[in-house]
């Protein structure tokens, strides 16, 4: 017999006699799914079911196999040894209650069976076994979390945690018990980050970011770190539940991407991307502070020709020597970039001095001008160099890299390995090469 509600627990009734079945049913079929049995054999298939009960009320005194005898098989079997077990019996005595009890059955309720008290002792059991169940749910996770997980009391003083925290950490248990979580600190978070956390603590009991945390062999790391806040009864703070993973690789996988996004993949210089960037954030600054900043446009005289000549592995490798010596011409101070193709660019972003592109641009066309040597190969090649300057020249990112391009250009219609700077009049082809 099985009575139909969904969404309620499932209590499987065992008795032979059905006039005690019905008092049983009619007690608790307002409050759980019910299920029946009239014999051991019986009670033992409805049991082993997908749909198993979450508790068994079940007579001791049957024909055929007892009670003990069937709570012995429930037990033996791995799908219902956990299933809590109400012993129901006629014999009220002190020796056949510890029988049962000594069998495995969680509680015993003698006959005629008090519906009041058959109510409250399957609720109550009910309720201690899925508090059970819940409790060991939450042990394998906490023992078995990959997030390391860290446990302290009201006055943050770490009183748990598990394998992954000394995975992660090398602290055991014993090391840190105790002992404030600061204990973990790498001195690289900064005082304000730690106040935005405890402040967000207090006002939602809850926080996530990431922190710099030091192991206990001295390596400082990255983690996503996130806390709750466990409250009792009357709102106090009891304890603080702290999980936090090593995010090390997600934040070299960022480095890498955001290094391939703004890169030569070549030369490893930064790219045109990069350089935009750059002049973005400077040219504000250098507004503010008066300051000046230069870009020079540098392109490789007759590069194509031996491109063509030689092939593109030899091309390649007369760039990768360019950009080495594009770098060695500059300040530290300086940006070195690729725009593409044998276009480079070099932008001057700390302060210029009087005259100081010029120091740069003959610095540039002494070094690229020295002969290349690429495998068996002597190569030669002179850089055309176009230079503008703000805020002289423009007032933008765009007019600046334009203006230092046309200089160039200018450079190479005049006959190529010279510097120029921008004049407005090199629109009309009057530029001319300061002395």
């Amino acid at each position: 017999m099985n009575l139909q509600q969904p969404d309620k627990p499932l209590i499987l009734l065992v008795d032979d006699i059905p006039s005690n079945l019905h008092l049983l049913v009619a007690a608790l079929k307002d409050d759980y799914r019910i299920k029946t049995a009239v014999s051991g054999q019986s009670a033992l298939e409805l049991a082993a079911r997908e749909d198993r009960p979450e508790l068994i009320l079940l007579d001791i005194m049957m024909p055929e196999m007892n009670g003990i005898e069937v709570l012995g098989r429930l037990r033996d079997h791995p799908d219902t040894a956990g299933i809590p077990v109400i012993f129901v019996t006629a014999d009220n005595s002190e020796q056949s209650q510890l029988s049962g009890l000594e069998q495995g059955a969680d509680d015993y309720l003698t006959k005629p069976v008090i519906t009041a008290v058959l109510k409250v002792r399957v609720r109550n059991l009910l309720q201690r076994k899925r508090i059970e169940r819940e409790l060991r749910l939450a042990s394998h996770v906490f023992n078995y979390s990959g997030e390391a997980i860290m446990i302290t009391d009201r006055s943050n003083r770490i009183i748990e945690v598990n394998t992954a925290f000394t995975r992660q950490t090398g602290y055991l248990l014993e090391e840190v018990k105790g002992r404030d979580p600061k204990i973990l600190s790498s001195g690289r978070t900064s005082s304000e980050e730690y106040r935005t956390m405890w402040q967000s603590l207090h006002d939602q009991g809850f926080w996530q970011g990431e922190l710099w945390d030091r192991r206990k062999d001295g390596s400082v790391y990255p983690k996503l770190l996130t806390i709750s806040v466990v409250q009792g009864p009357q709102g106090q703070v009891d304890f603080y539940i702290g999980s936090f993973t090593d995010i090390s690789q997600q934040k070299a996988v960022e480095a890498e991407i955001r290094h391939v996004a703004n890169h030569d993949f070549l030369t490893g210089l930064p790219n045109r991307m990069y350089v935009q960037v750059v002049l973005e954030q400077t040219m504000p600054l250098a507004k503010r502070e008066l300051s000046e900043l230069a870009v020079m446009f540098i392109d490789l005289d007759r590069f194509k020709s031996i491109n063509d000549t030689y092939g593109h592995a030899v091309g390649d490798e007369l760039l990768i020597q360019v950009a080495a010596r594009l770098k060695q011409s500059v300040r530290e101070s300086d940006l070195v970039a690729r725009l593409g193709g044998d276009e480079f660019v070099v932008v001057m972003t700390s302060h210029v001095a009087i005259n100081g592109e010029i120091t740069v641009a003959q610095k540039i066309l002494k070094n690229l001008s020295e002969p290349y040597q690429v495998g068996a190969l002597t190569l030669h090649s002179t850089p055309s160099i176009g230079i503008s300057r703000y805020p002289f020249d423009a007032q933008s990112v765009e007019e600046l890299m334009k203006h230092a391009d046309m200089a160039m250009y200018q450079v190479k219609q005049s006959g190529r390995g010279q510097y120029r700077f921008y004049e407005l009049s090199s629109v009309d082809g009057t530029l001319e090469q300061p002395a």
